[in-house]
């Protein structure tokens, strides 16, 4: 019998900040019941890791999907990658700039959805411009630029592993193209949110609504009252200004 659902921490540089620290002790105290896997880079050294645990469980993949952000981007649009955990039915990919608030993994796993994930955060410039992207035409090469750039730092997302191998295997061309897409930022977010549903609905995606319960950018945090299962896009840089954070005695 399949697992439901299994955590995956990636670790794209094994030298983690204080705040990204923060983040995996957390991670690891509050999803302690489900299998817990780290991704890293073949030959990573995780010694910081391994000092909050060190029994951990490591999957190694090719370095060059470890150098940035976007190189991992070129992973999670691959069949290889979600092939590894088909022991599992859900992946949360739980990068180290992400919080889980309160533990419900399992309630999201059985909402009948195959991708959830934070929604983009816009400078007031690409904002303006989304009412205008159209989902169903696809989009030109500076409006997938513009859109990618609001996913930044926004490093949560829970999926459903055949569903997203079936799309990777239909729409098998056009995830080449934004594998090799060196000028587009957050390509992975770019495709899961716009090319996986063009022209037929392979993934079964939450409206807005539901989504934001699911989780929120820290910087969209202070315009709503419900907190969600887990806030992204959390950094050393604004880790102090959130006032949920400002609460807790390990941001001090």
């Amino acid at each position: 019998m399949k697992e439901l659902v299994t955590v995956v921490i990636p670790i794209l540089n094994p030298q983690i900040n204080p705040t990204e620290e923060m983040m995996l002790h957390h991670c690891l105290e509050t999803l302690h019941k489900y299998p817990l896997i780290f991704i890293a880079g073949e030959g990573a050294d995780l010694s910081i890791v391994r000092e909050h645990n060190e029994n951990i469980d490591v999957i190694y993949f090719p370095n060059k999907y470890f150098q940035s952000r976007n190189d991992f981007a070129g992973l999670l649009l691959m069949e290889d990658f979600y092939d590894r955990f088909n022991w599992c039915d859900f992946l949360l990919v739980h990068e180290l700039n992400s919080w889980v608030i309160k533990d419900e993994l399992y309630y999201w796993c059985k909402q009948g959805y195959d991708y959830l994930k934070s929604g983009p955060v816009y400078d007031s410039v690409t904002k303006s411009k989304d009412g205008v992207i159209s989902r169903t035409l696809g989009l030109n090469d500076e409006e997938k630029r513009l859109f990618g750039s609001g996913y930044d730092d926004n490093g949560l997302y829970l999926c459903r592993i055949e569903r997203m191998t079936k799309t990777l295997k239909a729409k098998n061309k056009e995830a080449y193209a934004y594998r090799h897409d060196d000028k587009l930022p957050n390509a992975d977010s770019v495709f899961w949110d716009i090319e996986a549903n063009r022209f037929w609905p392979y993934l079964r995606k939450p409206t807005i609504p539901v989504r934001n319960y699911f989780a929120q950018n820290a910087a969209n945090l202070n315009k709503n009252k419900t907190l969600p299962f887990a806030i992204t896009g959390i950094s050393r840089a604004n880790i102090q200004t959130l006032p949920y954070f400002k609460a807790l005695p390990e941001a001090d």
